[in-house]
């Protein structure tokens, strides 16, 4: 796990390039006629040059798109939360359900004598494979590997790295069968 500063995640570039990002994306992020996938798809583009998928429904957030990567024939449907600070990779082929989150930084919070906003922030990337499906209002932590093949119950929330081919859900995320 890599810790950076407030300074770090605030920086003068992080802030304009953001700026600039979101002034674009405002425009389209809820338009829901589905013509509006390619516009969304055409704004992040200019900032993540590993974006191949067209298929971003409308109210999808995707801070720090130049540190995310995902790949061919991959869905975002409504209002997933995708924070890229840490570094995010989605394969091909992958779904994603309305409502989730995949979250890449939390707070440090070691020090009690300091107020937690002012500790900087623990990162670790989030690895989804190829051909994953997950449910709607999952909630994906820093530094987790999801295999491919592998099913993410909704309402599930992921703490540790799911092996391929298995079928997980619950709170925390708990495999409950294997799908070969």
């Amino acid at each position: 796990m890599e810790h950076k500063t407030n300074n770090e995640m605030r920086s003068f570039w992080n802030l304009i390039l953001h700026g600039i990002y979101l002034s674009l994306y405002g425009f389209v992020k809820y338009l829901s006629f589905p013509f509006f996938n390619y516009l969304r798809f055409m704004v992040i583009r200019l900032f993540s040059s590993n974006l191949q998928t067209k298929d971003i429904s409308e109210g999808v957030s995707i801070m720090f798109p130049w540190k995310v990567s995902i790949g061919c024939n991959s869905t975002l449907n409504q209002n997933v939360i995708i924070d890229g600070f840490g570094g995010v990779t989605i394969g091909q082929g992958v779904r994603i359900a309305s409502n989730s989150v995949i979250n890449t930084a939390d707070h440090c919070f070691n020090n009690k004598n300091e107020f937690i906003f002012k500790q900087g922030y623990m990162c670790a990337p989030v690895v989804i494979e190829d051909d994953v499906w997950i449910g709607s209002n999952v909630c994906i932590n820093k530094g987790v590997t999801i295999g491919r093949g592998s099913i993410v119950g909704a309402g599930s929330v992921v703490t540790k790295d799911i092996p391929a081919y298995t079928v997980v859900a619950g709170v925390p995320a708990k495999v409950i069968k294997n799908r070969l």
